[in-house]
């Protein structure tokens, strides 16, 4: 039993572990994606926006077109194994690319191609790492592992993201990618240490009835009974498949905030760099302040309510910036916004972690992750395409109007939310 006078992380060593090991690797991709936009731009001055849309694309494409495999992977094979072998292929990967960014030899094309195989690493890690969470720490515990485990993602993006712009002049990209490359090597070295409970490992062994697989079973009859379950959970449950394409479009709508902010410096506030950092801190910010107080957040069995109620919170924040143009206003709408996004988050990742069966987790969070994935790409070419057309304040209200398209769809939503709670109480007990 953990010592509750102890913090969190201290109290669950091995998730401590594992959530240092994704902190290091995430900051590393981060790192990573800053300096190779930086090289793109440098490289391609005339169609850099074309050739930073492409890489964007290539690295959204893999955990949208092997989602399936992803799942059926992630599901078999024991998470220690999988988060090991994907941070040792991305440092290679990456050894390989700094390697070649040293010599000159290093092309736009390699650069699509080596972002394409990093983001299938990562396409793995993921879900792994989502999808072991409940295996580390108990059912009372699981919401503030989930707003641990996020919070890993937003440092890293912010973390990284600032780190990255530093050390590019200080130390060069070829050495930066390399570095890269070592921090996963280290992440790797930290997952080595993880013990997990013997269930975990036994599902390797095991099919999803908990029985030894027979002599005469063969992969593909095992492949069938994998699909077959998983059709199975949509079928019962479309809400859950409803619920994915929810928190699709919030990503889709929350995701331009970060083409808006720097649009909406130059052209609405005519400000300088300094002021799109503050903004892009604000933002920040506000997320990890929403998925740390998340769990004081009660949703007493109305989650997907709640959710529905954040986001109207973020599309009023949004409404504000769009009718009054004022940095300090922008900021707090910013800070507003990035809390309510953080809180949903964790909440929802919470209620998937305890709703979805444990056999096709790992096929969940990788439909999951190819949905919220391939939205990034496609937000930012939307938004960006919006920003040439209108006033940096029109676009803020023509998010917000999406956000609360979505806030309706999570409350009519809602509804449905304890006969799937009943269900998953109901297979707990029957499974125990």
């Amino acid at each position: 039993m953990p010592d509750s006078k102890r913090s969190f992380l201290f109290a669950h060593r091995q998730f401590f572990r594992l959530w240092l090991g994704q902190v290091t690797s995430q900051a590393g991709t981060r790192v990573y994606q800053i300096a190779i936009v930086w090289w793109i731009l440098m490289i391609s001055a005339e169609n850099s926006g074309f050739s930073l849309g492409v890489f964007m694309v290539a690295g959204a494409l893999p955990a949208l077109l092997l989602y399936k495999l992803i799942g059926r992977v992630v599901d078999r094979m024991p998470a220690k194994v999988m988060l090991v072998s994907c941070d040792l292929a991305s440092a290679a990967l990456m050894g390989y690319v700094a390697w070649s960014l040293h010599t000159e030899a290093f092309t736009l094309w390699q650069a699509y191609l080596f972002g394409f195989l990093i983001a299938v690493a990562e396409g793995f890690f993921n879900p792994a790492i989502t999808k072991c969470l409940p295996s580390l720490v108990s059912e009372e515990y699981l919401e503030q592992a989930v707003a641990y485990q996020a919070s890993s993602q937003y440092l890293a993006s912010f973390g990284g993201s600032v780190l990255g712009a530093m050390l590019i002049a200080w130390l060069g990209i070829p050495l930066l990618v390399m570095l890269n490359a070592i921090t996963y090597v280290f992440s790797a070295m930290i997952e080595m240490t993880l013990v997990f409970p013997a269930a975990e490992t036994a599902t390797v062994s095991e099919n999803h009835d908990g029985q030894q697989p027979s002599a005469g079973e063969s992969p593909a009859s095992a492949e069938t009974a994998d699909n077959d379950n998983t059709s199975a959970l949509w079928q019962k449950f479309p809400l859950l498949k409803q619920l994915l394409v929810g928190f699709g479009l919030v990503n889709f709508f929350a995701t331009p905030t970060l083409v808006i902010v720097p649009l909406y410096v130059q052209k609405s506030l005519h400000g300088n760099a300094t002021v799109m950092g503050l903004l892009e801190a604000a933002l920040w910010v506000g997320i990890l302040l929403g998925t740390f107080t998340a769990a004081l957040v009660r949703s007493h069995g109305r989650t997907i309510r709640l959710g529905s109620m954040s986001m109207v919170i973020y599309g009023v924040s949004m409404v504000v910036p769009g009718l009054l143009i004022n940095a300090w206003t922008f900021g707090l709408a910013l800070m507003l916004a990035g809390a309510s996004l953080g809180i949903t988050n964790v909440k929802f990742v919470t209620l998937f972690q305890r709703v979805v069966p444990g056999p096709v987790k790992g096929r969940f969070f990788a439909a999951m992750q190819a949905i919220i994935g391939f939205s990034f790409p496609v937000a930012y070419m939307v938004f960006g395409y919006l920003g040439d057309l209108m006033s940096p304040g029109r676009v803020c209200l023509v998010q917000a109007a999406g956000i609360m398209l979505v806030a309706m769809w999570f409350y009519h939503l809602s509804a449905g939310e304890a006969t799937l709670i009943r269900y998953a109480e109901a297979s707990d007990q029957s499974s125990s």
